[in-house]
């Protein structure tokens, strides 16, 4: 049989401590594929990858590339090899323009030895031509949305001659329409022959676009399988080591929404972002909120936790008309949120996780203006048990735990408000398919202890199977407002795209 392989692992072992992050792991990368690397947090993807891209170096075993071993651990010599990573947390350049961005190793040069900025657009054009993407290079990357921000970086990497490219959750915080642009652009490339390994949680999408898959747990090699025999049922088997009934919690019978109001927006608009937007939330419901890129979806959650004003309309909270509204007085009236980012806007990752999870309750738990750390740690082993966090103490600092078990933590920190409505912005974004699941328990669990859930979600099938409502905006305006079987993919994306 001819080998096509790029990338050999044989064997690569790592540990930390007493953790085995890597357990004689083996398996083959072919040229030109689109290979997918599956498993729980904590299944030792984040690791192999470093290991491939040489941040870190194995215990034991060999790397081949190209039939070379690669012996020297180090980004800069996988670079000066061909292989390079997008991470999921973006390295661009704000400040920046897109062909700066593209090329920024400045190798346009006048005759001078001056940059040539000319030159480096119309490249920059070129490679935005290839792949059909309407982008102008002279427009400074901040300015972008996020999904074509992740095109500037692949491309940076194509300009770069690179041939494995490394795509750590590309479609994290995408919306549908920018996840198939995405998609597209990483079959182009491998059509172009560059070989892709490529991350991520979210299991319809990896069946779609890989040509194979190969599933980590706990750390070991599980198995490597063409992506168009496997099923979706097989993967979250393969990848939790039992069955599991449901990758989205099973919608509960649809509960009563003709109580009590909580909030209430009439009217509200934002210059650029909102127009005459009427909105209700009641007691005990979950609703959920979805709009495609600039649809004005972004800008609502915000106006609704105090985090940004209207220009117009009125907002009532409990019944009563707010004036200027902040986040200290939501956070009174129980009303919390959380963050889509929680690793910039969500948790304290240098304190520990029970210095975090006390935040909302420092008043309680203090005495004579002293912080009672005893009370502290009593408060957060219990919420630790509750949401099953998977942690080495109260002790240890959140950057310390993997994604998921983050997630459960800002949970902690929200719910010890004891909050009336939790209003969640991308709850399981770039979560495994594990703590997913759990998180979707405890949102469905939320209405019965008399606390409303006002969801933002970018993926279909989780407002789908948990919301009582859907509101849809497209145009910055509410189109339509769905419930019961009426909530289904069809008719959310015909009302967000038009249709």
């Amino acid at each position: 049989m001819v080998d096509n392989s790029i990338l050999l692992l044989q064997d690569i072992s790592k540990s930390y401590g007493p953790v085995k992050a890597l357990k004689a792991v083996s398996f083959a990368i072919n040229r030109g594929e689109i290979h997918a690397i599956l498993g729980e947090n904590g299944a030792g993807k984040s690791t192999l990858v470093k290991v491939i891209k040489g941040e870190t170096r194995p215990d034991a075993g060999r790397l081949v590339f190209e039939g070379s071993e690669i012996k020297v651990a180090d980004p800069l010599y996988a670079n000066s090899i061909g292989i390079t990573m997008v991470h999921q947390e973006l390295t661009i350049f704000d400040d920046l323009t897109v062909a700066e961005n593209i090329f920024p190793n400045n190798v346009f040069r006048t005759k001078l030895g001056l940059t040539d900025k000319r030159r480096m657009r119309l490249q920059s054009a070129e490679q935005l031509a290839l792949f059909n993407l309407h982008i102008d290079p002279a427009e400074k990357v901040a300015n972008l949305p996020l999904a074509e921000q992740r095109i500037v970086e692949i491309l940076r990497a194509i300009a770069l001659k690179r041939k494995l490219i490394i795509l750590d959750e590309p479609t994290a915080g995408l919306n549908e329409s920018e996840t198939r642009i995405l998609i597209s652009l990483v079959k182009r490339l491998r059509d172009e022959g560059i070989t892709i390994i490529y991350i991520s949680h979210r299991i319809a999408e990896v069946l779609e676009i890989s040509d194979r898959i190969t599933i980590l747990r706990d750390g070991s090699y599980i198995s490597t399988l063409q992506a168009e025999k496997a099923s979706t049922a097989e993967l979250i088997r393969l990848m939790v080591g039992r069955e599991v009934d449901l990758l989205y919690a099973k919608k509960q019978p649809a509960r009563k929404t003709a109580g009590e109001c909580l909030l209430e927006l009439e009217q509200v608009t934002k210059s650029g972002f909102l127009r005459d937007v009427n909105l209700k939330l009641y007691r005990e419901e979950i609703l959920g909120i979805f709009g495609l890129q600039g649809s004005g979806v972004e800008k609502l959650s915000q106006i609704l936790y105090g985090l940004d004003s209207s220009e117009h309309g009125v907002v009532r909270v409990k019944g009563r008309a707010t004036g200027r509204r902040d986040t200290d007085e939501m956070l009174k009236s129980g009303f919390v949120y959380l963050n889509d980012n929680r690793k910039k806007a969500g948790l304290f990752l240098d304190m520990s996780s029970a210095e975090n999870m006390a935040c909302p309750q420092l008043g309680k738990l203090s005495r004579s203006r002293f912080l009672n750390k005893k009370e502290m740690f009593r408060y957060t082993d219990g919420f630790i048990r509750k949401f099953n966090i998977i942690i080495p103490s109260a002790r240890t600092k959140p950057k310390a735990l993997s994604g998921g078990n983050q997630q459960k933590l800002m949970f902690s920190v929200c719910l010890g408000t004891e909050p009336e409505c939790v209003i969640l912005n991308e709850p399981t974004r770039g979560i495994d398919v594990g703590a997913k699941a759990e998180i979707h328990r405890f949102i469905l669990e939320l209405p019965r202890n008399r606390t409303s859930v006002i969801l933002f979600s970018s993926e279909l099938p989780e407002l789908i199977s948990l919301c009582d409502r859907v509101v849809v905006l497209r145009a910055s305006s509410i189109v339509g407002e769905l419930m019961g079987d009426d909530i289904n993919e069809e008719k959310i994306m015909s009302l967000a795209a038009g249709g």
